[in-house]
């Protein structure tokens, strides 16, 4: 049952992503859909719901079981994209056109730029959902300003969301290519290094900095 629920969770992270990706393709003012894509995080940290790209970070402080429920948060994740891609091509065909422009361009990235995309938005993804998970609720406000900085950030510069991905490539159709699912695998790779590693550096500079104080 557990699992099961844990599935549902990511599967409707994967809707809640799949919302902001459609505002974003039918803003003609990409800064206003970069802004208002924030949305679907905003949900989903509030809901808890399981979003790849929120859960990487902690890979290391987990037991190993850790991989497969990351495994099974990313099916659930791009299940979600798949039904809503399905969706939104079939009610609104030109979502569908802006999608295929958009993913051409995606496709014409090197895989290691694809990666180190990955890895920067995977950064500014940890930053947005480790600052919202903090209990001092008299940063509330903070918590919500700083995913409606840090999301359009990563969007604005063009890094790349492995979940967004999956929305923008299942619209288009591309997600079910060969290069489509290799470029959804480097993309999350990326996403998970980027986390994972600016996690790791921040806990040694905390843990530094509180030792010189106990000194």
């Amino acid at each position: 049952m557990k699992q099961l629920q844990n599935l549902v969770s990511a599967v409707l992270a994967g809707v809640m992503i799949s919302f902001g990706g459609a505002v974003f393709l039918a803003c003609e003012n990409k800064i206003v859909g970069a802004i208002l894509f924030s949305l679907g995080l905003t949900v989903i940290l509030l809901n808890g719901f399981l979003l790849f790209t929120g859960k990487t970070a902690y890979l290391f402080e987990n037991k190993p079981t850790y991989i497969l429920l990351l495994c099974l948060i990313w099916i659930g994740n791009i299940l979600g994209c798949m039904g809503m891609g399905a969706l939104a091509a079939y009610a609104k065909p030109s979502l569908a056109e802006t999608a295929s422009k958009i993913c051409d361009t995606k496709l014409t990235q090197a895989p290691l730029q694809t990666v180190a995309l990955g890895a920067l938005c995977g950064i500014l993804v940890y930053i947005a959902v480790d600052f919202f998970k903090s209990d001092d609720d008299k940063k509330a406000f903070n918590k919500y300003l700083i995913v409606f900085t840090a999301i359009p950030a990563f969007i604005i510069c063009g890094f790349e969301h492995s979940v967004a991905d999956m929305f923008y490539f299942a619209t288009s159709g591309a997600l079910y290519t060969g290069k489509g699912i290799v470029y959804i695998l480097l993309v999350s790779a990326g996403n998970l290094v980027g986390a994972v590693v600016f996690h790791l550096l921040k806990k040694f500079v905390i843990t530094s900095l509180k030792s010189k104080k106990s000194a």
